[in-house]
């Protein structure tokens, strides 16, 4: 990056460090060194310094995130360790990867698991909104506030959450990460971004600084070539993206060796697996034992062992043949018939015993057990953190009296997803506020404001709302008692600040007045000031009636 600052608005020497150290430090030979990103990313200047920064500075003052080497600053020394601190180009087999995770996904169980979890995740309020900008520094004015809540609308209009966001948060499961391509004129770039592409998640791979800081400095994307006559791919080629040009949103979960992202569906790997081998076992158990079998007994007299045995195989074949009319012959043949050969069983009987006898087996007397079954797949669900009871069909609505623990669980699961989804938007909605100037010109931080998500409404809401009413309750106790004050009630169990208990004896001052004016206006009409003064009762100076009770220094009503 140091050249782009000492040539800053030269495109031929812009990004050249970049390309030069991804190419030297990637352990294959199949990226060459590309001197000018601008020959296959023009866009890549104008995202560069416009974003967030917050964690490259930390990491930059941090002692513990650094790598002690003689190399600058971020350059690994051990190339035979590279996949170890930077992933990029390296999982060759994300494709792969990515085709079983869809492939699970498409499994009725998780299907249906994967269903719930986006449902509940994409809430529209009033407005259908599904995301809000909420502030943080209350020193921002209300016209500032206003003028950034329109441009995080522009933002959101592109990325559509409300008709594409259940679309998008199925993906982030199954796929693990989100990539968005911000698109960007050149020549109006204070328009901030003027649209999203989404880009599929197997062809891009971001890049980090290492393996401590996690500090991520861009992304390649692989992007083939293909040969015009043959509509084979030719080569691939790599191109570099800005870390502010891309919309990346992850599930914040490494692999153990921390080099690859992984969904949330890999949580249920094992029990699908499990699940899938059972379901398996049990079809062929009852396809091979549910047949009920024929035993046999031939009673061959004195023969000896040779002739016995041939004289089994002789009713034997007669057995397992059977005639049935040829249309082409027009005569009757033998034709084999295998199921007789599988459903019975025959052995020789000596003379003296009984005579030839057919008995029959029984077939499977537990085909109709599942229990097995239903554990694998409540132990499926447990995986997929999804309430086993909602996908029960027998299950009913419990009501706000009985909320699960269950369905607690649940709503939080769902808003800790909701938090990693905001965080790749937030930090694109930086971008856009840098682009369009508005970001230096109200002198906005990070912690300024958030981007969230509209909370689960159904058992996340109903128990905010048992919460209240436990409050509620103690607080009427409390402060129906005598020898506690009615304002360290608030305070204690209410939980209001200063502000809050000053604001409420504000607003408990205005419906005084509004009562006493009400008041006065159902005994004596709308006229009544002008009937008080007639009638030569003290008024103070704001038309209120100079007496205790009476108007205060604003009147509610005309």
């Amino acid at each position: 990056m140091a050249d782009y600052q000492q040539n800053k608005g030269r495109s031929s020497t812009f990004g050249r460090s970049l390309m030069k150290y991804i190419g030297s430090k990637l352990p294959y030979n199949s990226l060459e060194t590309i001197n000018n990103i601008n020959e296959i990313n023009p866009k890549y200047k104008l995202f560069y310094d416009n974003g967030t920064k917050r964690e490259a500075i930390l990491a930059k003052h941090s002692v513990s995130q650094q790598i002690a080497t003689d190399e600058p600053m971020g350059a690994l020394s051990v190339d035979t360790n590279f996949h170890k601190f930077m992933y990029a180009n390296i999982d060759h087999d994300k494709g792969k990867r990515l085709k079983d995770y869809r492939i699970m996904s498409m499994y009725s169980e998780v299907a249906d698991a994967l269903d719930e979890i986006c449902d509940d995740f994409i809430v529209e309020d009033d407005e259908n909104k599904v995301t809000r900008v909420a502030f943080r520094n209350s020193e921002l004015g209300n016209i500032k506030k206003k003028e950034i809540e329109i441009e995080f609308g522009k933002l959101m209009n592109h990325f559509d959450l409300e008709n594409k966001g259940w679309e998008y948060i199925r993906r982030l499961l199954v796929d693990g990460e989100l990539f968005f391509e911000h698109i960007l004129h050149e020549k109006y770039t204070d328009k901030g971004i003027l649209g999203v592409v989404d880009i599929p998640t197997q062809v891009m791979d971001p890049v980090y600084d290492n393996v401590q800081n996690k500090l991520l400095k861009g992304f390649l994307m692989r992007r083939p070539v293909l040969n015009g006559q043959t509509g084979q791919t030719e080569k691939v080629e790599y191109v570099p993206f800005d870390k502010n040009q891309v919309t990346y949103i992850h599930s914040e979960v490494w692999n153990e060796d921390q080099t690859v992202r992984l969904p949330f569906i890999e949580n249920c790997r094992r029990s699908y697996r499990q699940l899938s081998m059972v379901e398996d076992a049990i079809v062929i158990y009852r396809m091979v034992r549910a047949p009920e079998r024929l035993v046999f007994n031939v009673d061959v007299g004195n023969m000896a062992p040779p002739k016995a045995e041939a004289y089994l195989k002789k009713l034997m074949h007669s057995y397992w043949n059977r005639k049935t009319y040829d249309r082409a012959q027009g005569t009757s043949i033998n034709a084999f018939d295998p199921q007789s050969m599988l459903d019975a069983f025959w052995f020789a009987k000596r003379s003296g015993s009984e005579g030839t006898t057919v008995n029959q087996l029984p077939g499977g007397a537990n085909l109709g057990e599942l229990s097995d079954l239903m554990y694998f797949v409540k132990k499926l669900y447990k995986s997929l953190r999804v309430p086993t009871n909602r996908l029960e069909p027998e299950a009913t609505f419990q009501d706000d009296s009985s909320v699960l623990r269950e369905e607690l669980k649940f709503a939080k699961f769902i808003i800790r997803l909701q938090k990693q989804f905001s965080k790749g938007l937030k930090n694109s909605f930086i971008a856009h506020l840098k682009l369009t100037g508005l970001w230096d010109d109200y002198d906005l931080k990070e912690n300024d404001f958030n981007v969230e998500f509209n909370p689960p409404s159904s058992f996340h809401t109903l128990r905010m709302q048992q919460i209240f009413d436990v409050k509620s309750n103690n607080f009427n106790n409390m402060s129906a008692n005598e020898f506690v004050s009615n304002t360290f009630s608030q305070k204690k169990y209410l939980k209001w600040d200063d502000t809050e208990v000053a604001e409420n004896r504000e607003w408990m001052r205005k419906d005084r007045e509004l009562s006493f004016e009400l008041a006065q206006i159902e005994a004596l009409g709308p006229n009544w000031r002008e009937i008080v003064a007639q009638q030569g009762q003290p008024m103070d100076g704001d038309g209120g009636m100079g007496m205790a009770g009476g108007m205060g220094s604003g009147s509610m009503l005309p």
